[in-house]
This record gives C-alpha cells, structure tokens and sequence, in this order.
C-alpha cells in the first residue's frame, strides 16, 4: 500500500503565524514519529516555500514540495495534491495540525485496513442543520483513498467553497455516504461512526482530549492542553 501525508502550508505572507505552525508540525512530528512508510508532501500555497519551510521540513526524510496559488486555501491544496500524486491512502492536515503521541500514522493505516474503504477523521462535528452545517468528518486530519477527493462533483476554485465542501449538505462527508462509504472518527483506543463522535472519551474538546490522534488549533491554546 502506498500511503500518502500531504500538509496544506500557506506561506507567510498570509499571516506570520503559518510559519509558527509548520515549525510545530515539524517539531512533533519528529517527536512523535509516524511508525509507519508513506511519502510527505507539503502544499506550498500561494507561492515558492521560504527558507524557513524548506529548512524545517528537510527534518522529514523524502518531502516533496508542491507549489500552487491559494486558491480554495486548504481544500484546493487537498483536491490539488489529489490529482497529482497516486497512492492508496492520502491523510490530508491543515496547517494548523500537530502529533501528540507517536504511531498516529499506525493507528490511521491499521484502521483503514480494518474497515475498509471509507472517509476516516480525528474528529468530527455532529453539524447544526439551521445553519447549513451537516455532520461531517472535519477537514483536518482526516483520511481516504485519494480517489473520495478527485471525484467529489465540488471543485474548489474560491475560498467561499470551502466550508460547503467540508460540512454543506453536498459536502465531503454527505458525498461519501452518498457513495455507500463508512465515516469513522478515530481515536487511539476506539473507532466511532460520525454519529456518536460527540461521545468519545477523550475526544474533541472532552477533558485533556487524550483520545486525539492528531491536534490543530481548535484543541490547543486557550482551547484545551496537550502534551
């Protein structure tokens, strides 16, 4: 099986904080290695990677580089690394993504490979219909056959597509089960289908999130602690 990370970076001229968060990416992801092959590619969004960029993720052995104009942000970098690279699996973490525990590629690969083809996250959100946001998968740290992506009818071509691709009535997670694909929310000791990913001990925003494979900026910070 080929396997696939692919690391949506923008570059700093759209907000210093990118390059703090591709420095933390790098950092636990060294320190809490993967304990599974695959292949690393970073999305440079919106321009030539920096000199910091390059230097950091020269930590991770093999990165390859991809270079695109932002458009979409996150989720045309996702439907771009899509279409050009070929693999089996393809785990897709927005910029704000970090490790807290080694062997999180493990875990994602040994449960792909148990429940089969399907659309797989960390977390997910139960959705609130009033507002147009319907349960779904969330659109970091989460994994599929890179195919799930390439045929989703929504291509991204403005940032105002976004979040109908991540959680509107047609998006990602409604287009998967449309297709007769499991949805799964993944943690270290149980996989949940979307429908009951509010009960996971541990989980999104449950106590100290123990149960999280991987973090952003949602389960960090002010938010929530993490190791």
């Amino acid at each position: 099986m080929r396997i696939c990370t692919v690391y949506n970076y923008p570059t700093p001229n759209f907000g210093p904080e990118h390059a703090d968060y591709a420095e933390r990416f790098v950092t636990t992801y060294c320190s809490n290695p993967p304990l599974c092959d695959h292949h690393m590619i970073v999305v440079s969004n919106g321009g030539h990677p920096d000199a910091r960029a390059i230097e950091q993720f020269s930590n991770i052995s093999g990165t390859m580089f991809l270079q695109r104009a932002n458009v979409g942000m996150d989720i045309g970098s996702y439907q771009f690394a899509a279409a050009k690279v070929e693999c089996d699996l393809m785990v897709f973490f927005g910029g704000s993504s970090y490790f807290r525990r080694p062997g999180w590629l493990r875990r994602m690969v040994s449960v792909y490979k148990c429940y089969g083809d399907g659309l797989y996250g960390c977390t997910g959100n139960q959705g609130d219909t009033r507002f147009n946001v319907w349960p779904h998968v969330r659109t970091t740290g989460f994994w599929c056959n890179p195919r799930l992506v390439n045929e989703h009818p929504l291509r991204v071509s403005d940032n105002s597509q976004r979040y109908p691709f991540e959680h509107g009535v047609d998006g990602l997670t409604s287009y998967a089960l449309s297709q007769s694909k499991p949805a799964y929310i993944v943690g270290w000791d149980c996989v949940l289908p979307l429908s009951q990913c509010d009960s996971m001990a541990g989980g999104f925003h449950q106590g100290t999130q123990h149960n999280l494979l991987v973090g952003d900026r949602l389960t960090s910070g002010a938010y929530w602690p993490h190791p």
